[in-house]
């Protein structure tokens, strides 16, 4: 049985961030990606505790390797297609945490380090080994040139996929299969969440799979884990409840229910009762 902690702390850290957020893991997992054999005594930790955009759940590193790169490493379980614009403002933010500000005044140009922007993505829905998330895709005009640009590498790092960037990083490997074997007991074991999370690390641990992080962490772990599996839950009934609101005004305007569905992706079930909603309130 996992280590209980107090309930009552405040988590918001990830998993991720649990993990990885110390210079050797953040090194191991660099050195994966790159394929570079930095030490871990070039690496200076300096991810933003609590940048204010990033939400309830903090799941981001950054680090410096050698004083020559900013690193960040941005790690969330379902598919967001604003990250260009989440890592313009956590480097921004970064920035004038690192610089000294009045050398932006000087007469001589400042040196400042070369960002790389990452993530690993973990959800459940079908993605590409790598991919790649411009801040660009986002603007309203699209085919012109731009002004302003940056590039995130989007890894899938579920287990079975990018086996290369796996064999290079142990830890990553062995929480790909942690991931999995946390879905495989919270989606059909018939346990209640904390249950299953417990279940899952307990199995980890007894087949030597993050064993030494989840003796020392188990409880902290499955906290964690409920806590995203609720923010998780809260983002899905908040999407549900605006594309209801999307449909419910696409059918006052006459528009049809095989569009209203198509546009939506709400069952015939569910805008049948909002039918029936707007009906009532005539």
């Amino acid at each position: 049985m996992c280590k209980k902690t107090d309930g009552n702390k405040e988590y918001k850290d990830s998993v991720f961030r649990l993990l990885f957020g110390n210079e050797s893991k953040s090194i191991e997992l660099y050195n994966a990606i790159k394929g570079t054999n930095y030490h871990a005594d070039t690496v200076k930790i300096n991810t933003i505790q609590n940048p204010f955009f990033f939400g309830a759940l903090r799941n981001d590193l950054s680090f410096t390797v050698e004083d020559k790169l900013i690193v960040l490493l941005e790690h969330q379980a379902s598919l967001n297609p604003n990250m260009g614009l989440r890592f313009l403002l956590y480097i921004a933010e970064l920035y004038e945490i690192l610089i000294d500000k009045k050398d932006m005044y000087k007469a001589t140009p400042m040196s400042i380090a070369n960002p790389e922007f990452y993530v690993l993505y973990n959800g459940k829905e079908n993605y590409p080994e790598k991919a790649i998330v411009k801040l660009s895709d986002l603007f309203e005009i699209q085919g012109e040139e731009n002004n302003l640009e940056l590039v995130a590498t989007v890894y899938n790092a579920n287990k079975g996929h990018n086996k290369k960037i796996m064999g290079q990083s142990r830890t990553l490997s062995e929480y790909a299969e942690f991931v999995a074997k946390v879905r495989e007991y919270t989606d059909g074991s018939g346990l209640d969440l904390t249950e299953a999370l417990e279940k899952a690390v307990e199995d980890c641990v007894k087949s030597n799979i993050l064993r030494e992080f989840l003796e020392k962490h188990g409880g902290d772990v499955v906290n964690l884990l409920n806590r995203e599996f609720n923010l998780d839950d809260f983002v899905e009934v908040r999407e549900e409840e605006r594309a209801e609101k999307i449909a419910e005004n696409f059918l006052k305007d006459g528009i049809s229910k095989e569009i209203v569905i198509k546009n939506t992706g709400l069952s015939i079930k569910q805008i049948e009762k909002i039918i029936k909603r707007i009906n009532k309130n005539k």
